[in-house]
């Protein structure tokens, strides 16, 4: 293995050394052709493997289509064989045969031959009596058209089935470029109703239908390249894809780069195809366990990896400088479908922010379509920044900030304990609320230095100025713990982990009295609590 990885790092040095030779439009040029030449290659290849799979995919569909359509003729077939006779004229044989008509789909005509050898026909003006074998049979068509005949196992019944229908259909497929047809015995019907004798095709797909006598099959056929040239519009945006990688590609020899840009590229292509969505876990009361915030977490459903956590991509997209474009987007998402959650009122709404982001003016004016919508709802907007990042002296930070404040906006210092935030960090920046690294609190009730360090940082957190809101909660123990050391808000798992927007709007109404009754009573402690503040309010 590590030979080979050797081996492929030698290629790309000579192959990016034979590239600076040339001029870059070439360069470009070439590593843009040779992605697309081998994409369409790719392409041409799945479509020629996948045309056999879907002639007999359309041949299986229209075998069903027969089945369902067919099904109520053979059904009343036993009941056109079961009608009486009457007096000379067969009057009410005649009635009842039409009345079967007008009932059964596709059916335009009936007929009963009689114990003495005579016929009766729904129809008086027609005098035809297609009696006899076999079951079933094609009619050429006529001034009605074309029609599939069916007869009952005695041969005393029969019914004139409409084939328009079936023409319509094999006209469809005929647009799109398969050739179906439908055997019955030694001819088979085509899309433009005309019968012509059974033959065999090379390139088709036969697919018998099921459940109905006499023999019927679809048969189909279609050019593999008409096929590929018909779907070629489908996989323009993958031709497209191959373009830009081959630039990714001839950049990446010209200038000896890795492959970050081709993740750049990545984050781009995944805002402007939405490819990024919002996840939400809640805030509660350590006491009473009600649901009092949330807070936003972007998630990432790449079209070929799937689900991508935040930590995977946020680090990336800061790197590339798209964390604002990225934050923005998610605003804009978040607004949208908050809007369909009715939200307790003075509920927080949590949105990570990058510290760069705080300093740009433009922060309020993407932030006022969620306010002006939390504002109708009676609910505050909470802006959160990591420690990790710590706000600069001069970078205009301060300035967004108080704007933002007079809007009614709130700040969190998320991630405390990671950096090197102290009381003074947080007064001069104005936080309102002090989010605990989450690492710290699975050491809570150990023997360890981190255990020791937060419950020190824990009895002091109050005299800081700021509300504390602890994160990691896993445990009762660890609830039951924060709550007797009087702090009030937390977060974690134990009360609900990251969710889409329907399962937390199913979690938040149902929870405001359903889940928060279960939390009493998991919680002696905090029924306690709950039945001093007048219980669920």
């Amino acid at each position: 293995m590590a030979e080979r990885a050797f081996m492929i790092k030698k290629f790309g040095r000579w192959l990016s050394g034979r590239a600076v030779r040339l001029r870059p439009g070439a360069v470009y040029g070439l590593a843009m052709a040779g992605s697309a030449l081998l994409a369409m290659g790719a392409l041409l290849l799945q479509q020629w493997w996948a045309a056999d799979a879907e002639l007999a995919a359309r041949a299986q569909w229209l075998a069903r289509q027969l089945v369902i359509q067919l099904a109520p003729a053979y059904a009343v077939l036993p009941r056109v064989a079961s009608v009486a006779a009457d007096a000379p004229g067969c009057l009410l044989a005649r009635a009842e045969l039409a009345s079967i008509v007008q009932k059964t789909p596709h059916v335009r005509y009936a007929v009963r031959r009689l114990p003495d050898g005579l016929w009766c026909g729904s129809d008086l003006a027609r005098k035809d009596a297609p009696l006899g074998e076999p079951r079933l049979q094609w009619i050429p068509a006529g001034e009605r058209g074309p029609a599939l005949l069916l007869r009952g196992e005695a041969g005393n019944a029969a019914l004139e089935v409409d084939a328009g229908w079936l023409q319509a259909l094999l006209s469809q497929a005929r647009q799109g470029g398969v050739e179906l047809q439908v055997r019955v015995g030694r001819e088979q019907f085509s899309a433009d109703g005309a019968l012509s004798p059974a033959r065999e095709w090379a390139d088709r797909a036969d697919a018998p239908v099921q459940s109905l006598a006499g023999g019927m099959a679809v048969v189909a056929r279609g050019d593999a390249w008409d096929l590929v040239w018909r779907n070629g519009e489908e996989h323009l945006g993958v031709l497209l894809l191959a373009l830009l990688v081959g630039a990714v590609l001839a950049s990446r020899l010209l200038r000896g780069a890795g492959v970050r840009n081709a993740s750049d590229w990545e984050i781009l292509e995944g805002i402007r195809l939405q490819e990024f969505f919002a996840h939400y876990q809640p805030v509660v009361t350590a006491a009473g366990g009600e649901c009092v915030g949330v807070e936003v977490l972007a998630r990432w459903r790449h079209p070929v990896q799937g689900n991508v956590r935040s930590d995977l991509f946020i680090q990336t997209a800061i790197d590339a400088g798209l964390i604002v474009p990225l934050t923005r987007y998610l605003l804009r998402r978040v607004t949208g479908e908050l809007r369909q959650v009715v939200l307790p009122p003075g509920f927080m709404v949590g949105v990570n922010v990058a510290s760069e982001h705080l300093a740009m003016p433009g922060l309020v004016d993407d932030c006022r379509e969620m306010l002006e919508m939390l504002k109708e709802k009676q609910a505050v907007l909470v802006l959160e920044v990591s420690e990790q990042t710590p706000l600069r002296e001069g970078s205009g930070a301060l300035e967004v900030i108080r704007s933002l404040r007079r809007l009614g906006v709130k700040l969190t210092l998320d991630d405390f304990g990671s950096g090197y935030a102290d009381k003074a960090y947080l007064q001069r920046w104005g936080f309102d609320y002090l989010k605990v690294e989450k690492g710290f609190v699975s050491a809570l009730g150990l023997d360890c230095l981190r255990g020791n360090v937060l419950d020190g940082r824990l009895m002091s957190s109050g005299l800081i100025g700021v509300q504390v809101i602890v994160k990691g909660v896993e445990t009762q123990g660890q609830q039951s713990y924060l709550n007797m050391k009087g702090f009030e808000l937390l977060q974690g798992f134990y009360f609900g982990k990251p969710m889409t927007l329907n399962h937390f709007r199913q979690w938040l109404y149902s929870g405001i009295i359903d889940d928060r009754q279960h939390f009493l009573r998991r919680s002696p402690a905090a029924g306690r609590a709950a039945g001093k503040d007048g219980g669920v309010s």
